[in-house]
């Protein structure tokens, strides 16, 4: 495994932790870790593009009632990677373009999977909020401490080793793809293009009418830019 790959992996261990039982900053939102990945591999264009798009879908997607939303801080992880990954063994644009939709694709997929997931991991949390419970009224003071390293520790173990695996099938199953079939998914990235922005267009305007308006800022601001350094290119 290289560097880029093993960093990308660490990035969803910490990834997953952020979304997860600790601080849930921004920082596990995929247009934040696409800048991150852009830097360790040295390859800003393909991180963003992917990025863009995964922020986009991941934005589209809210809890609603009891229902658990897809996990894009893996999702976006992974599928970044993914495409970084394609895209480092590619020379020609066109086959770079077929590892970003390879990589959109795979995030879409694994942040669906990621679900389950997230549901085995709720229930843990409640167990052991239980155990903690317990312990404390027998007296055992330490026993919230000991609780919430241990939700770190799940959190972060289980969020690297499931961007570990989804890299693994999402990298195997990508460079065939990628290297017989590049034309033709260059070709539905370009034709797909309009539809990211229309969806992100879509969130803005969800955003201001429900009067979100510093989520609205935040959206905009971030895609505008991502579309800048995406035009103006990296120096």
């Amino acid at each position: 495994m290289n560097l880029g790959l093993l960093a990308t992996v660490l990035l969803g261990g910490l990834a997953a932790l952020d979304a997860a039982p600790v601080a849930q900053t921004l920082f596990s939102q995929p247009l934040v870790t696409a800048t991150l990945l852009g830097w360790v591999w040295g390859e800003w264009k393909v991180a963003l593009e992917t990025g863009v798009v995964l922020q986009i879908l991941a934005a589209s997607t809210l809890p609603v009632g009891a229902r658990t939303p897809e996990d894009y801080a893996s999702g976006g992880v992974v599928g970044i990677g993914v495409a970084l990954a394609l895209a480092s063994q590619q020379p020609f644009q066109m086959a770079r373009e077929a590892s970003v939709l390879i990589g959109v694709l795979v995030g879409l997929l694994t942040a669906v999977g990621g679900v389950r997931l997230l549901k085995w991991q709720r229930r843990s949390h409640e167990s052991l909020s239980r155990w903690c419970e317990a312990e404390i009224r027998r007296g055992d003071e330490s026993a919230l401490a000991r609780a919430h390293r241990a939700a770190i520790l799940l959190a972060f173990a289980v969020g690297m080793a499931y961007c570990a695996v989804c890299l693994a099938v999402g990298l195997w199953a990508g460079s065939g793809l990628v290297a017989h079939e590049s034309l033709r998914l260059s070709r539905a990235w370009a034709m797909a293009r309009p539809l990211w922005l229309g969806l992100g267009l879509a969130q803005l305007l969800s955003a201001f009418i429900q009067r979100r308006l510093s989520r609205a800022a935040v959206f905009g601001f971030a895609l505008i830019g991502a579309w800048l350094v995406l035009m103006v290119g990296m120096p």
